[in-house]
């Protein structure tokens, strides 16, 4: 539940009240399909362990990996304003999601401003990490691209639980990685061979260790980003 709390400490009327909104819980496999691009829209999802992924399938049949979702995020969110779904909901691993109706999800909005709000921030945070993303896969070279992914995930992980270390699990296929990065399976291998040689980072079967993470920021060329909790612009009753 931390994406509620990320912004703004949500009241326990506001807890209960999104535990409420959820109809269903659905167990999935590795590689399940949640959603697929273009299925109509009628509910979220929130996924509460594993880890899965919005893509997005081009014509020519390639496959653009958008967002990686850990424990705690909505998925399929972007899509809400339209009518068919924008992305296809992909499971990386075994996952556990919640479904929440979209008329649902409607009806805490009308009767919380506070969780509005916090949805409204935790949405633009969202944009602002997504540009980040397009930069660095757009104007960076493939060291700084795969930098900047893994530090992503190795920072969502701590804010999920604060003992997370400098290593975790990574159970992305080298397929999936280049999905996510832009680059070929090729690319992707070599590319981690030269984070073994800068010795940034230390690969066991798929578990990565972040050896030096300052090293690995300044590769990744990422900018500093704060965000505000608790914003003083936002005066709420």
């Amino acid at each position: 539940m931390h994406r509620l709390h990320e912004f703004l400490e949500p009241s326990t009327a506001d807890l209960d009240a999104f535990e409420k909104a959820k109809t269903d819980r659905l167990e999935l496999e590795k590689k399940a399909v949640i959603r697929r691009q273009g299925e109509k829209m009628d509910a979220i999802y929130f996924l509460a362990s594993g880890w899965v992924a919005s893509c997005v399938d081009t014509e020519s049949g390639r496959r653009q990996i958008v967002k990686i979702h850990l424990p705690g995020d909505l998925l399929g969110v972007p899509s809400i304003c339209l009518e068919r779904s924008a992305a296809s909901l992909v499971a990386l691993t075994k996952a556990t999601v919640d479904v929440i109706p979209l008329t649902a999800f409607a009806r805490l909005f009308r009767e919380s401003t506070q969780f509005a709000f916090s949805m409204l921030l935790s949405s633009q945070q969202e944009r602002v990490l997504l540009m980040d993303r397009v930069t660095s896969i757009g104007r960076t070279l493939a060291p700084q691209r795969i930098a900047a992914l893994l530090l992503h995930i190795h920072d969502r992980l701590k804010l999920l639980d604060s003992r997370n270390g400098k290593s975790f699990e990574l159970p992305l296929t080298q397929e999936e990685l280049a999905q996510a990065t832009g680059l070929t399976s090729v690319h992707i291998n070599r590319t981690f061979q030269e984070l073994d040689r800068l010795e940034v980072i230390e690969r066991s079967d798929r578990k990565i260790t972040l050896k030096d993470v300052r090293a690995l920021r300044e590769l990744a060329a990422l900018p500093s980003r704060k965000f505000v909790r608790d914003p003083a612009w936002l005066e709420l009753d």
